[in-house]
Protein backbone atom coordinates (compact mmCIF):
# COMPACT_ATOMS: atom_id res chain seq x y z
CA UNK A 1 0.00 0.00 0.00
CA UNK A 2 2.86 2.36 0.82
CA UNK A 3 4.32 1.89 -2.68
CA UNK A 4 1.00 2.84 -4.27
CA UNK A 5 0.77 6.01 -2.19
CA UNK A 6 4.34 6.98 -3.12
CA UNK A 7 3.64 6.32 -6.81
CA UNK A 8 0.50 8.47 -6.71
CA UNK A 9 2.41 11.24 -4.95
CA UNK A 10 5.21 11.15 -7.53
CA UNK A 11 2.73 11.27 -10.39
CA UNK A 12 1.19 14.32 -8.80
CA UNK A 13 4.46 16.22 -9.37
CA UNK A 14 4.44 15.53 -13.08
CA UNK A 15 3.29 18.52 -15.16
CA UNK A 16 2.10 16.28 -17.97
CA UNK A 17 -0.10 13.38 -16.91
CA UNK A 18 -1.52 11.26 -19.67
CA UNK A 19 -4.65 9.19 -19.68
CA UNK A 20 -4.48 5.48 -20.02
CA UNK A 21 -5.32 4.79 -23.64
CA UNK A 22 -6.68 1.30 -24.16
CA UNK A 23 -4.74 -0.15 -27.08
CA UNK A 24 -2.08 2.57 -27.03
CA UNK A 25 -1.98 6.13 -28.34
CA UNK A 26 -3.83 7.13 -30.40
CA UNK A 27 -6.56 4.61 -29.77
CA UNK A 28 -8.74 5.71 -32.68
CA UNK A 29 -8.00 6.14 -36.38
CA UNK A 30 -8.17 9.57 -38.00
CA UNK A 31 -11.15 8.43 -40.09
CA UNK A 32 -13.07 7.19 -37.03
CA UNK A 33 -12.27 10.30 -35.01
CA UNK A 34 -13.43 12.60 -37.81
CA UNK A 35 -16.75 10.73 -37.86
CA UNK A 36 -17.17 11.17 -34.09
CA UNK A 37 -16.01 14.79 -33.81
CA UNK A 38 -18.37 17.75 -34.20
CA UNK A 39 -15.57 19.53 -36.04
CA UNK A 40 -11.82 19.49 -36.57
CA UNK A 41 -9.88 22.74 -36.34
CA UNK A 42 -6.51 24.32 -35.82
CA UNK A 43 -6.46 26.84 -33.02
CA UNK A 44 -4.07 28.78 -30.83
CA UNK A 45 -4.53 28.77 -27.06
CA UNK A 46 -4.80 32.41 -25.95
CA UNK A 47 -5.57 31.95 -22.26
CA UNK A 48 -5.84 29.42 -19.45
CA UNK A 49 -7.72 29.90 -16.21
CA UNK A 50 -7.92 27.56 -13.28
CA UNK A 51 -11.34 26.63 -11.91
CA UNK A 52 -11.10 25.95 -8.17
CA UNK A 53 -13.62 24.14 -6.02
CA UNK A 54 -12.43 24.72 -2.44
CA UNK A 55 -15.02 22.31 -1.02
CA UNK A 56 -14.38 19.35 -3.36
CA UNK A 57 -10.62 19.82 -3.75
CA UNK A 58 -9.08 22.45 -1.45
CA UNK A 59 -5.54 21.33 -2.33
CA UNK A 60 -5.87 21.36 -6.12
CA UNK A 61 -8.17 22.54 -8.85
CA UNK A 62 -11.28 21.23 -10.57
CA UNK A 63 -10.55 22.14 -14.17
CA UNK A 64 -8.79 24.36 -16.66
CA UNK A 65 -10.74 26.79 -18.80
CA UNK A 66 -9.01 27.41 -22.14
CA UNK A 67 -9.78 30.10 -24.72
CA UNK A 68 -8.71 28.97 -28.17
CA UNK A 69 -8.61 31.26 -31.18
CA UNK A 70 -9.78 29.19 -34.14
CA UNK A 71 -7.38 29.70 -37.04
CA UNK A 72 -8.70 27.14 -39.48
CA UNK A 73 -11.64 24.70 -39.62
CA UNK A 74 -10.56 21.55 -41.43
CA UNK A 75 -13.75 19.53 -41.14
CA UNK A 76 -17.30 19.91 -39.90
CA UNK A 77 -19.33 22.90 -38.92
CA UNK A 78 -18.68 24.47 -35.55
CA UNK A 79 -21.41 26.52 -33.87
CA UNK A 80 -21.69 30.06 -35.23
CA UNK A 81 -20.01 31.67 -32.23
CA UNK A 82 -16.98 29.41 -32.71
CA UNK A 83 -16.68 30.32 -36.39
CA UNK A 84 -16.53 33.97 -35.32
CA UNK A 85 -13.29 33.35 -33.52
CA UNK A 86 -13.07 31.63 -30.17
CA UNK A 87 -13.78 28.28 -28.59
CA UNK A 88 -13.92 27.71 -24.85
CA UNK A 89 -12.78 24.31 -23.63
CA UNK A 90 -13.59 23.11 -20.12
CA UNK A 91 -10.78 20.69 -19.34
CA UNK A 92 -11.60 18.64 -16.21
CA UNK A 93 -8.55 17.95 -14.03
CA UNK A 94 -8.36 14.19 -14.47
CA UNK A 95 -5.91 11.86 -16.14
CA UNK A 96 -8.05 12.06 -19.28
CA UNK A 97 -7.55 15.80 -19.80
CA UNK A 98 -5.94 17.07 -22.99
CA UNK A 99 -2.92 19.11 -21.92
CA UNK A 100 -2.52 22.47 -23.65
CA UNK A 101 -0.07 25.37 -23.35
CA UNK A 102 -0.87 29.06 -23.84
CA UNK A 103 0.62 30.36 -27.10
CA UNK A 104 0.72 26.92 -28.75
CA UNK A 105 -1.34 25.99 -31.83
CA UNK A 106 -3.14 22.66 -31.82
CA UNK A 107 -4.91 20.36 -34.24
CA UNK A 108 -8.12 19.60 -32.35
CA UNK A 109 -10.80 16.98 -32.95
CA UNK A 110 -13.53 18.76 -31.00
CA UNK A 111 -16.55 16.92 -29.62
CA UNK A 112 -19.48 18.25 -27.64
CA UNK A 113 -20.81 16.75 -24.46
CA UNK A 114 -23.39 17.87 -21.91
CA UNK A 115 -21.10 20.39 -20.25
CA UNK A 116 -19.35 21.80 -23.31
CA UNK A 117 -16.62 20.97 -25.77
CA UNK A 118 -13.78 18.54 -25.15
CA UNK A 119 -10.86 16.88 -26.90
CA UNK A 120 -10.18 13.15 -26.62
CA UNK A 121 -6.74 12.92 -25.02
CA UNK A 122 -6.30 9.43 -26.53
CA UNK A 123 -7.17 10.60 -30.03
CA UNK A 124 -5.23 12.27 -32.84
CA UNK A 125 -5.28 15.84 -31.51
CA UNK A 126 -1.92 17.43 -30.78
CA UNK A 127 0.34 20.36 -31.43
CA UNK A 128 0.39 21.48 -35.06
CA UNK A 129 4.14 20.92 -35.15
CA UNK A 130 3.72 17.24 -34.21
CA UNK A 131 0.52 16.73 -36.25
CA UNK A 132 1.74 17.40 -39.81
CA UNK A 133 1.02 13.83 -40.99
CA UNK A 134 -2.42 13.79 -39.37
CA UNK A 135 -3.24 17.10 -41.07
CA UNK A 136 -2.19 15.63 -44.42
CA UNK A 137 -4.41 12.61 -43.77
CA UNK A 138 -7.37 14.87 -42.97
CA UNK A 139 -6.75 16.85 -46.16
CA UNK A 140 -6.81 13.64 -48.19
CA UNK A 141 -9.99 12.45 -46.48
CA UNK A 142 -12.02 15.66 -46.72
CA UNK A 143 -10.31 17.47 -49.61
CA UNK A 144 -9.34 20.37 -47.35
CA UNK A 145 -9.37 23.77 -49.05
CA UNK A 146 -7.89 25.66 -46.13
CA UNK A 147 -4.32 24.39 -45.88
Amino acid sequence: MRKIIILIALLGFSSKLFAYCDGGYPNVTVVDEIKKANFVAIGKVTSRKIVVDPIEDPEGYEAELFQVEIENVLYGTPPEYVVKGYLTLYNVNTSSRFNMDVGESYLMFVSEYLDGFYINSCGNSGTVIKSKEVIKTIQKIVGDKHA
